[in-house]
């Protein structure tokens, strides 16, 4: 796999998406029809976790498997998933259980990670990355740039160089209608 622009094509499943026959043939039909691309599985039910016949399917098409950090719940997957690829691929979503299935898409993500928490964090993309050409880490948790602020302290737990932010003078015209 040649890396360019492209560093994976992500298939997000909801969490209702499940481990049946059903579910099996939407995933063989994303690996065969996506296959040619880099490609991150994201699977947000227990059952696939449970079913260890999935790391297998998807390490046998180095499709990596999402590690997901979100509110459990009992039909939640397993935290810690096995690396399926030569890729490690990452989404936080923040801790909000109280909201996550009431709240709408911004009060479900009002979660700011605590630095004990992206320490937790670090320590699982750290690992990844050892075994891994690539490592691709995001945060879904948007509300009032949470996501900006806990990838800068997830860098620095990192140890990785934080771009300081430019001052851009924004210029208007007169409207000369």
């Amino acid at each position: 796999m040649k890396y360019g622009k492209l560093g994976a094509l992500l298939a997000q499943f909801p969490p209702s998406f499940k481990n049946d026959s059903f579910g099996q043939q939407i995933i063989s039909a994303v690996i065969k029809t996506f296959g040619q691309y880099q490609l991150a599985v994201k699977l947000r039910h227990r059952n696939w976790s449970d079913d260890e016949n999935t790391s297998s399917l998807l390490r046998a098409h180095n499709a990596a498997w999402v590690q997901i950090d979100e509110p459990k719940f009992s039909s939640s997957i397993a935290t810690e998933l096995p690396v399926t690829s030569d890729i490690a691929y990452f989404r936080f979503h923040g801790r909000n259980a109280e909201m996550w299935w009431k709240g709408d898409g911004e009060s479900r993500y009002r979660y700011l990670y605590s630095p004990e928490e992206i320490k937790e964090l670090s320590e699982r993309v750290r690992s990844s990355a050892s075994s891994t050409k690539y490592t691709f880490v995001f945060f879904n948790n948007h509300w009032q740039a949470y996501a900006p602020r806990n990838a800068n302290g997830l860098k620095r737990e990192l140890s990785l160089p934080i771009k300081e932010p430019t001052t851009q003078t924004i210029l208007t015209e007169e409207n000369t209608d």
